[in-house]
């Protein structure tokens, strides 16, 4: 990671000539898809398989459908942490850096992108934030209900304000 990537992240406005100065592809291109892989695990994890897992099953009370949510989505960021480097390595393995820095020049010029990995930072930041203040949430639980609400906040500005 590098001074523009940072600025970039922090929707500066960076020079392409700085835009393409990626000192570690490889590094920035596995963080970038594990965080994502984290982002799809908590969100599905958090909204989706353990509500409806827990609806099916019983019981169906709102306390039980919460719990199980948050247990779900800490356990799906918890896999996508895990998954995200080996879908990396099974993904670029056979690519020269070249490949790997043109990828990272992509990711870097793309705005929807930015802005949703943005949302979720701030989101998540957020929600430990909240977590540690009321100290009866785990920092876990703030962590993934912060960055999957900042992540679905930028995912909708992206849906619906962005004219690019």
């Amino acid at each position: 990671m590098s001074k523009h990537w940072c600025r970039n992240m922090a929707g500066l406005n960076v020079c392409d000539e700085d835009m393409q100065i990626i000192p570690r592809p490889k590094l920035e291109l596995y963080i970038h898809i594990t965080t994502k892989c984290i982002q799809a695990g908590a969100f599905l994890g958090l909204l989706i398989i353990a509500p409806a897992f827990r609806a099916i099953r019983g019981p169906r009370t709102l306390n039980a459908i919460t719990a199980s949510a948050f247990r779900g989505g800490v356990n799906g960021a918890c896999v996508g942490l895990v998954v995200g480097p080996l879908m990396t390595y099974a993904r670029m393995r056979s690519s020269d850096i070249d490949g790997w820095h043109d990828r990272c020049y992509r990711l870097r010029y793309n705005r929807n992108q930015v802005r949703v990995d943005r949302g979720w930072v701030v989101g998540a930041i957020a929600g430990i934030g909240y977590a540690v203040a009321m100290t009866t949430v785990p920092p876990g639980v703030g962590f993934v209900v912060g960055s999957t609400g900042g992540m679905l906040a930028a995912f909708t500005y992206n849906t619906l304000f962005n004219k690019n």
